[in-house]
């Protein structure tokens, strides 16, 4: 049923749910894991014996690969948190019309992010060699209110992903405004939820160019790991976030 009123999504629940869920949640989540873990080393794999390692056709090809194998990965959790559907195995990733609708709704948020991502750059001059004036100051300035407004706003766009996973026609109109006063709550969510993996992912990222033979090879194999994990409890996030602002439900059990 859904809700009718905004409500204030609960953050610190949220996140602490987040993390606990996919914990308890292991003996379910962990094969899937394993499997896009180990299906995105063989794109790599492949991809860089057919273009060559260093060629940017390459980065592209495994990007494009590994985000369409993601968005199945990802139905599949927003399937399991809030449907509870837990096929075993490679069943648990989504080929269906629903993956279809969540890649879509991937792209127009990805498309719409970086538009306004260039326009907030173009806004500054898009020069950083360029001599500071007073007119490239209030440019930047400007640039930076646009994305501290569009950032909570995506924010709460992105709860359409869980709805197109669903098979939810709730369409965008009813998603913001079900999230009114919330967008700041999402963003920061998001942030807490993803911050620590990316810390992770720095410092193994150093130790990756430090590095060299096997140890770098480890660090890398290491950096793709903890980016799975990190889509697995942001999915889970947005799926609790879904559930009690657009959905109705919740909150989530403490």
């Amino acid at each position: 049923m859904m809700n009718a009123q905004p409500r204030r999504l609960p953050i610190d629940l949220v996140i602490r749910r987040s993390f606990l869920f996919a914990w308890e949640s292991r003996a379910v989540l962990l094969t899937p894991l394993i499997i896009y873990i180990g299906v995105t080393a063989l794109m790599d794999l492949a991809v860089s014996q057919v273009f060559g390692s260093d060629n940017p056709t390459a980065a592209f090809v495994f990007l494009v690969a590994t985000q369409v194998f993601g968005a199945a990965f990802a139905v599949g959790i927003h399937r399991f948190v809030l449907l509870a559907e837990a096929p075993a195995g490679i069943r648990f990733f989504r080929w269906d019309a629903n993956f279809v609708q969540y890649v879509i709704v991937a792209l127009l948020l990805l498309v719409m992010s970086a538009s306004v991502l260039v326009m907030a750059a173009g806004m500054t001059g898009g020069d950083p060699a360029a001599p500071p004036t007073a007119a490239n100051g209030v440019a930047a300035l400007f640039s930076l209110f646009v994305l501290i407004f569009a950032a909570p706003a995506f924010s709460r766009l992105f709860l359409a992903l869980p709805s197109a996973a669903l098979g939810d026609r709730v369409g965008a109109r009813r998603i913001w405004q079900a999230t009114e006063g919330n967008g700041f709550r999402l963003l920061l969510a998001s942030l807490a939820v993803i911050l620590p993996f990316v810390f992770v992912d720095a410092l193994l990222f150093i130790q990756a160019v430090k590095a060299g033979g096997a140890a770098k090879i480890v660090a890398v194999e290491l950096i793709r790991a903890v980016a799975a994990v990190q889509m697995v409890v942001w999915s889970i996030m947005l799926s609790l976030s879904y559930d009690v602002l657009v959905r109705g439900g919740g909150p989530p059990r403490g």
